[in-house]
């Protein structure tokens, strides 16, 4: 039987610094870059890692890359579009003026953007949040 110590998730990016900036700057995530330059660590709260890298031929993931679990995502949609994040609209979800659909998952609120690479993010919130991703 194969034994699995950890795991944890990888997405590409055609632009390290552009990355860095946003998941660190925009987003606050804590962010380490590898020393020979080839990826970026995201730190997530909890002590899950992301692992982005570089892809000179990067084609954006048609798919949410990475859902962040969020206490407010109404609070996170206002700070983000203050810092000039926009938020996608997706058909078949009712989407306020904000862009957040109501009682999206587990009860909670959902909102997406993208990074600068064109990968998507969402945001989420509610009440069994963290059951669904273990906390």
């Amino acid at each position: 039987m194969v034994t699995i110590r950890r795991g944890f998730s990888s997405f590409s990016a055609d632009d390290l610094d552009a990355a860095r900036a946003f998941y660190g700057d925009t987003l606050g995530l804590g962010v380490t870059a590898l020393e020979d330059g080839n990826g970026l660590v995201l730190h997530l709260e909890g002590g899950a890692d992301v692992f982005v890298y570089p892809k000179e031929d990067h084609r954006p993931a048609t798919y949410t890359v990475m859902h962040l679990t969020v206490d407010d995502v109404d609070e996170v949609v206002d700070e983000l579009t203050a810092k000039g994040v926009s938020f996608e609209r997706y058909e078949g979800f009712q989407q306020d003026e904000k862009g957040i659909v109501r009682g999206f998952m587990e009860g909670g609120d959902g909102a997406w953007c993208t990074d600068p690479a064109g990968n998507v993010v969402g945001f989420a919130d509610g009440p069994d949040m963290e059951r669904l991703v273990g906390g």
